[in-house]
Formats: C-alpha cells, sequence, structure tokens
C-alpha cells in the first residue's frame, strides 16, 4: 500500500533540529559581529519552528525577525528581493503593505531544496546588512 493518496501531496519541511542548527550558526555569527539578535526560523508555511533571543537584544528583534521569516517562506525569495519587486509594482506597493506579517527589510532568507521552499529564516537586532548577513549565514551553515 503507498502512503501516497491521490487527493493528498507530500512536502519536504525543514526540521527541528536542522532550524536549531540554523539558529546556533546565525547565533555565533551575530556574537563574531558583537551584536546581540532576535533570530526565528519557520517552516514552509510560515509557523515559528524555532526562535532564540541573545541576551541583550530588543524584546521586538523576535516579532520583527519573525515577519522577515514569514514573507521569506511565502514567497520562496529573500526580503531584499521583495522589496525590489513591491517597489517596481504600483499595485504592489498600495497592496502588499497591508498584508499581515508582510517584510520587505532585509534579513529574510529561504531555506530551498531541490528548488523548492522549505522554510525560512528571519533575522533582525542589527541594520538591515548585518542581519542579512546573519540570516545568510543561518542558512549557509545547512548546507555545509
Amino acid at each position: 500500500m503507498s502512503s501516497e493518496h491521490p487527493i493528498t501531496v507530500s512536502h519536504a519541511s525543514l526540521s527541528l533540529e536542522a532550524a536549531q542548527s540554523a539558529l546556533m550558526a546565525g547565533i555565533a555569527a551575530a556574537s563574531e559581529m558583537g551584536v546581540p539578535m532576535g533570530l526565528i526560523a519557520v517552516d514552509r508555511s510560515g509557523h515559528t519552528i524555532a526562535s532564540a533571543r541573545m541576551s541583550g537584544a530588543s524584546a521586538m528583534t523576535l516579532d520583527v525577525a519573525f515577519k522577515k521569516a514569514w514573507t521569506s517562506a511565502m514567497v520562496s525569495a529573500p526580503t531584499a528581493f521583495v522589496k525590489d519587486f513591491v517597489t517596481s509594482d504600483h499595485g504592489s506597493t498600495i497592496s502588499m503593505p497591508h498584508v499581515a506579517n508582510f517584510s520587505v527589510i532585509a534579513g529574510g532568507i529561504p531555506v530551498m531544496v531541490e528548488g523548492a521552499c522549505v522554510g525560512a529564516i528571519g533575522v533582525s537586532g542589527a541594520s538591515a546588512d548585518l542581519d542579512l548577513k546573519v540570516a545568510e549565514a543561518a542558512v549557509a551553515a545547512l548546507t555545509a
């Protein structure tokens, strides 16, 4: 008997172990920079798998990091790319800011496996450029 049913589809998803590993790599990168940050890993549907707020990071960092991760997972693209798209299309510029949890601030990176988004990492606590570097380090740890 097959585990597939004709009305279902199986999807890969970011595991808890991978999410925790990515966050630990991100924490190491943020620590090297000397900046306390909030980091969140979400699954492909934007639900939190794991989160960490480094000592000294503002409580707000987790909320901002979640929005970055959620947006990245929903569009399967880094939040910085989403900004370029939204600002290039008048309708998107008007409507997308009204979508709950939507963010175009750099620091959200999707986790891609064989061309499919399985989750995303969001980072907040410093400038968008530094948040992005930490998110990239977190995702890169999954493919090392």
